[in-house]
């Protein structure tokens, strides 16, 4: 026990001297101003709108009439990050405005009305019905877009010529295939589209654990096992992005989305990117991420909240959701233009692998899911004997040690 409790120090002091020079502080767009100043807060994530950058402050300052300088978006890396802080300051909340936990995030809040009030836009009738529903039926978040998560690659790289296999791709066959080191794959632990992925490896595969069956009827641990020494993990969806543009990274591939394409298709006519599902059973599966916006409980300024998500899923802002979010948008009475309709893989065209798993199997097993991704890609990782990894296992490890260490002490001490 003595040789295990050594080696549990020794390599957390290697992970600690390694990993808190790097960790990376959360991203915000200003501070905070005084309480006297401040009209409306609001917590989003860092892309939200943002490539190219929308000016939201500015928009909503012109309808609302609230000086722009008194408005304030404060960015967090990731939506996992929103509920954290959410549930940090819900006995003194900060936010009025909530806006980017999606339909599987929302599973992670442990009490929703303890964080969120439940409101009624004034432009709901305008936003389909299926997208409430699969969200949030009580309405303590509002969809405000949606999308397939896809594998999006650079064509140029990788197409029908050099990989053959695209044309009926299965999670399967991409095991074998040589995307695989190239791929990048964000962590679920950290990133929505990251656990949109996890999900869709586990509807597709199933698990027996929990008498799911999936679509295989197999084990969803068996393809993190098998892949877990070749791609690349990220903590972010935007880390993912500036890896996926570096060339000398050879990355042509990603988690992202059916509509990823449109981003460059739309902006400069640039058609060398797309997006493609897979092909199990016969036919296109994909996940379908629906994000939300919601009035923070208690806030401060409640009315003006009510006031920006009445206007933020009102037809004039969300038909800035495709050009830049690069999202399909909620309100169905926006037109799309052309060239997104042309270079997206539209949710109809796919079958939405959230039809497997349900709400209730999604709330009951997504904690453990989570914490069992990390088991079996950063401990697997380790026992193969793997070379340096990325610092997100590095840092992803560094937790699951700091929770085992209490753990063998107790058992040496009752011993």
């Amino acid at each position: 026990m003595k040789r295990n409790l050594n080696l549990f120090i020794i390599l957390t002091s290697l992970i600690l001297i390694y990993g808190l020079n790097r960790i990376p502080l959360t991203t915000t767009s200003s501070h905070i101003s005084s309480p006297e100043e401040t009209q409306l807060v609001i917590y989003t994530y860092v892309s939200l709108l943002n490539d190219p950058y929308f000016n939201i402050e500015g928009n909503f300052s012109d309808i609302s009439g609230i000086p722009e300088s008194n408005i304030q978006i404060i960015r967090f890396n990731d939506a996992n990050e929103l509920i954290v802080r959410l549930e940090a300051e819900k006995s003194n909340p900060i936010a009025d405005v909530v806006i980017g936990i999606d339909n599987i995030l929302i599973h992670l809040i442990e009490d929703k009305a303890s964080v969120l009030e439940p409101y009624s836009p004034i432009p709901t009738s305008q936003i389909d019905e299926n997208l409430i529903q699969n969200l949030d039926s009580e309405q303590y978040l509002t969809p405000y877009d949606y999308g397939i998560i896809s594998l999006y690659y650079q064509n140029q790289i990788i197409n029908s010529s050099t990989n053959p296999e695209l044309e009926n791709l299965t999670l399967d066959a991409l095991l074998t295939s040589n995307l695989l080191p190239m791929l990048i794959v964000e962590n679920p632990k950290y990133s929505s589209p990251g656990l949109g992925f996890l999900l869709w490896t586990i509807a597709v595969y199933g698990d027996p654990e929990v008498n799911f069956d999936g679509l295989l009827n197999s084990n969803w641990r068996n393809w993190w096992n098998a892949s877990r020494d070749k791609i690349t993990i990220t903590n972010s969806w935007a880390d993912a992005f500036n890896i996926f543009f570096t060339p000398e990274e050879g990355k042509p591939i990603m988690v992202s989305y059916g509509t990823s394409p449109a981003y460059s298709y739309c902006q400069w006519v640039d058609n060398s990117t797309s997006a493609v599902v897979t092909h199990e059973e016969d036919q296109q599966n994909g996940w379908l991420q629906i994000e939300g916006i919601g009035l923070v409980k208690d806030a401060s300024h409640k009315e003006k909240g009510k006031q920006f998500i009445d206007w933020f899923l009102s037809p004039s802002l969300q038909s800035e959701i495709p050009g830049h979010q690069w999202m399909y948008p909620a309100n169905a009475e926006v037109v799309l233009s052309p060239c997104f309709e042309e270079s997206v893989i539209h949710p109809d065209e796919v079958f939405r692998l959230n039809d497997l798993l349900s709400p209730q199997l999604i709330g009951k097993y997504l904690p453990d899911w989570k914490d069992e991704w990390e088991q079996v890609v950063v401990l697997g990782y380790f026992e193969t004997g793997g070379n340096i990894p990325s610092f997100e296992i590095v840092s992803s490890l560094l937790g699951l040690i700091i929770v085992a260490i209490p753990m063998v002490l107790k058992k040496k001490k009752r011993r």
